[in-house]
């Protein structure tokens, strides 16, 4: 949870996580494992996205989704528990005149809408939430608000809407605030300007936010900022051979780090790049050690998004172009 949040709306979410969670354990024991662990939804500050392979929609995602569809419908209904009591605190905090607090609740009721896809409920829940932190002359967390109407814009689409968002919140971060937010929002940035086909800008993003990540020894951002530049270098500039030194950098890092579902989905777009350049013995490689990985996990989506890319391996303009 964001340094800062109301504690009462932590705990809301935590008893919405167990009561569902119960619920669901009892009416579904076929869907859940035993003894599986839940999560109550996210409230966390800009997060960091990744640019998924040529194939896939461009989306700009997380950088890795380990849910199953029994997980999905579980947070589904976390979800919309906690929007039910998340809302009768927020009538609560407007009676009090509690305005921070008010502001809070505000924030977590649109991750919450976020998560259930309401991408309109959200932005006007994250402006409401703005309006109160402007009052109350709040620079850092008007900043958040701000980084985060910026994700849900370019998460819907709406990438101009985005980019106007993240540079009102870089000027709010600029010099001050969260470091780390401030990095999450160059590398969102990037990606935004990656969609669009800004080579230079997307560049000069992903750039600011690797340099952001390593001031603050932050491993793992500038780890998946790396793997943004390979992606850019690989799909974007058409760069194979340095696009694979950024590949190899991050998976290096990734596997240091234990982080093995970013180093799956580092490899899976490895393979990709193999396959670009005609060489399907090392795309089978990477891809096998991709879906390893995912197996380890348990993340079924991500083993059928690289067993999708596995079948361009046979096509036959593949095939034609290594003879």
């Amino acid at each position: 949870m964001r340094k800062g949040s109301v504690p009462v709306v932590s705990t809301v979410l935590a008893l919405a996580s167990l009561f569902v969670t119960s619920m669901l354990l009892q009416a579904q024991q076929n869907a859940l494992s035993p003894g599986e662990v839940t999560e109550a939804p996210s409230t966390s500050v800009a997060s960091i996205a990744s640019i998924p392979p040529p194939q896939l929609p461009p989306a700009n995602t997380t950088v890795v989704s380990t849910a199953t569809p029994a997980k999905s419908e579980t947070t589904r209904l976390q979800t919309e528990f906690a929007v039910e009591a998340l809302t009768r605190i927020l009538a609560d905090y407007r009676k009090s005149g509690n305005h921070s607090a008010e502001a809070h609740t505000l924030s977590a009721l649109a991750d919450s809408y976020s998560t259930l896809h309401q991408q309109q409920k959200a932005v006007e829940l994250y402006q409401s939430a703005l309006a109160i932190w402007r009052d109350l002359g709040d620079k850092q967390n008007q900043a958040t608000m701000l980084a985060h109407i910026g994700d849900v814009y370019r998460e819907w689409g709406f990438r101009d809407q985005a980019i106007h968002s993240y540079r009102d919140a870089l000027k709010l971060y600029q010099g001050n605030y969260n470091k780390a937010e401030e990095a999450a929002v160059f590398n969102n940035l990037g990606l935004t300007y990656f969609v669009l086909g800004d080579k230079k800008k997307c560049l000069a993003y992903l750039g600011q936010a690797v340099a952001s990540y390593h001031a603050q020894r932050d491993r793992r951002g500038e780890a998946l900022t790396i793997t943004n530049l390979g992606s850019t270098y690989a799909f974007l500039i058409n760069d194979p051979h340095k696009a694979l030194d950024f590949f190899q950098d991050a998976v290096t890092r990734l596997e240091l780090l234990n982080d093995r579902a970013s180093e799956a989905n580092a490899l899976d777009l490895m393979g990709e790049l193999w396959l670009k350049l005609g060489k399907p013995e090392l795309a089978s490689l990477t891809f096998q050690h991709s879906l390893a990985l995912y197996g380890a996990l348990g993340d079924t989506q991500g083993q059928a998004s690289v067993r999708r890319h596995m079948r361009n391996m046979v096509q036959p303009e593949t095939i034609a172009s290594t003879r």
